[in-house]
């Protein structure tokens, strides 16, 4: 939610990615110190799809009372916008954290909506699309533009999702994650290691037999799913985020587009569709 009384500015935004394993927070980088500073800055960013959030944290979930010492150096923030797929563990410890700032604002916890921020949602119940898989839509559509979209987020799960020219989502795909695929050949088989190996095209030890073999499990679906989708939109475009991104990357054989934290792109948008709203609710009442 939104600070009564304030005109929050890109430099106020708190923006929170809780995911499976990891909790994520940026803010926005420029300044806008007036009223005056903050309207040009919304104007610029409706006319720029440019990254705007730098990722300024990450802990593990059961590291989030940590948080509070980090957010202690920060400004308090007028708007607070969170994407949490972990449910309600972790939703307590959370607002404890946020508490640092005496006078910050309710956050905003985000859902799935029929429509945002140029977004339309097929999902059958829309709400039930998770809070990450639809902020990363809404950040790879303001990225990327009217080009159909190939979305895909590589974390604990790694989904897979198209957005089409027109901005709907039409659906998508979840896969266990890389390192959930690694873990799980661990606990479940009687005698294969838990250990980080690395891609080899010959591996010729146990670990780096399953570090290849996952990511080819990776690459191979993503390619998949990637052409089948391209048979029916020519022109898709590939967008790779993820914690696993950068590992997945090298191993593709499609063309396609890095981002660091796709979920943050998307609440940034997010957050700048509600300044906006307050922004002309003010203008009207004045």
């Amino acid at each position: 939610m939104l600070s009564p009384g304030r005109v929050p500015s890109p430099s106020d935004w708190l923006l929170i990615d809780v995911g499976n394993t990891f909790l994520k927070w940026g803010r926005y980088a420029a300044l806008a110190s007036t009223k005056a500073d903050a309207d040009a800055s919304l104007q610029s960013m409706q006319r720029t799809a440019i990254a705007h959030c730098i990722v300024q944290g990450r802990v593990l979930l059961a590291e989030i009372p940590i948080l509070s010492i980090d957010w202690r150096e920060q400004a308090c923030p007028s708007m607070i916008v969170i994407s949490s797929v972990a449910g309600t563990r972790v939703r307590n410890p959370l607002l404890r954290a946020l508490e640092v700032w005496s006078d910050a604002p309710s956050p905003h916890w985000i859902s799935a909506m029929d429509e945002e921020c140029g977004v339309r949602n097929r999902y059958r119940n829309p709400g039930q699309l998770g809070s990450d898989r639809w902020a990363a839509l809404i950040g790879a559509r303001a990225l990327v533009g009217t080009q159909a979209t190939f979305v895909v987020v590589c974390g604990t799960a790694t989904t897979m999702d198209l957005l089409d020219e027109t901005g709907t989502f039409q659906g998508g795909s979840i896969m266990p994650g890389l390192g959930l695929m690694q873990r799980s050949l661990h606990e479940r088989t009687a005698a294969l290691p838990d250990a980080s190996g690395e891609y080899l095209q010959y591996p010729r030890q146990t670990v780096d037999a399953i570090a290849s073999g996952c990511l080819h499990a990776q690459a191979g679906a993503v390619e998949r799913v990637y052409r089948q989708f391209q048979a029916e939109h020519p022109k898709l475009v590939c967008v790779l985020s993820g914690g696993a991104a950068r590992m997945l990357s090298p191993r593709l054989d499609i063309a396609h587009r890095l981002v660091d934290n796709l979920v943050l792109e998307g609440l940034f948008r997010i957050a700048r569709q509600m300044a906006g709203a307050l922004s002309a609710k003010r203008q009207s009442a004045a």
